[in-house]
Formats: C-alpha cells, structure tokens, sequence
C-alpha cells in the first residue's frame, strides 16, 4: 500500500513537471544519521549514557545463571518444598529481570529520540534547501520510498551528509 501510494505521488509529481525539467535525487536518511558527525556523537552520548545500565543488565543475567545452574545441580538432592522454593525464587528473578530490560529499553527509546529529534529536524531543513538551492524537483528517502535503483549521480547521501556537518557545526 505504501509503495503504491508513493508510486501515485511519483507519477503526480512527474504529470505536474512534465513542461518543466525533472531532477530527482536519493538519499539513505539512515546513513545520514548514523555516519554524520552529529548522529556519532549522539551514539556515542548515548552509549555512555547507558553504559550504566548494560553493566547492570549483564550483572543481573549471570546472576540469573548462576541461580538456574544450581537449581539444576541441586535438583535431585533438593526436598520437593525446597525445590519449588527455589523455582519459584528463580522465576521471580527472570521476571524482574524481564522488566528491568523492557524499563531500559524503553529508556533508551526515549532517549534516543530525544538526541535524534535536532538532528532530524536539521536535516529535514538541509535536504529542503540542498533541494532548493540546486533546483530539484524532489529528494527521496532510499528506504522508505522503496527504490530499487537508482543511478549513482541522483545519490545525494554523501553531499548531504556533508551540508548536515556543516550546518550543526555552525550551532
């Protein structure tokens, strides 16, 4: 549905512009964000930040592991009350370390769009006036537009990473 909706918006694109000269380009939003020099630094503050909070997950989970070894090795000499004693111990662990992962994840969403959003937002402005500037029709996302090819010379990811260096380092 969605590549067809877009298809439609090609086409549309391309009816209103039939008189005047066509100049499409590409782009891989992704490797913009991930390669450029403000979408490192916010990986990299975001690592750090969270640097924390792995440290503990991984703590927990040999924790976690160790239990569940004993409770495998003592298994056969261990009473039927002490057995579920300890099952029961062992689950409430794996539970709570189900929510402190899903609470982390959840975390680090939010803080990930948090570092994206300006970002983002300056991109949006750098591919609108990189668009502008040299006179394109339109720029689209490689992957959410679902091209398959496109020729190398309507690429613009690298010049527009580029211009995204440019105009964060001014800030």
């Amino acid at each position: 549905m969605r590549t067809f909706i877009l298809t439609i918006f090609f086409v549309l694109c391309l009816a209103l512009t039939a008189g005047a000269e066509t100049k499409i380009g590409f782009i891989d939003m992704k490797t913009v964000i991930a390669k450029s020099e403000p979408g490192s630094k916010a990986m990299e503050q975001l690592k750090s930040q969270f640097k924390d909070m792995k440290d503990n997950l991984d703590t927990q989970k040999k924790s976690l592991d160790t239990l569940k070894d004993e409770l495998q090795k003592q298994s056969m000499m261990l009473s039927q009350e002490a057995k579920l004693d300890k099952e029961t111990q062992y689950k409430r662990k794996v539970r709570d370390f189900q929510d402190m992962g899903q609470s982390y994840q959840r975390k680090l969403q939010q803080a990930e769009q948090n570092l994206s959003k300006p970002i983002i937002d300056k991109l949006l402005e750098v591919i609108e006036n990189y668009g502008k500037k040299n006179g394109y029709t339109a720029i689209f996302d490689k992957q959410a537009s679902g091209v398959i090819y496109g020729q190398e010379s309507v690429d613009l990811t690298n010049a527009i990473m580029a211009e995204l260096n440019k105009a964060m380092r001014g800030k």
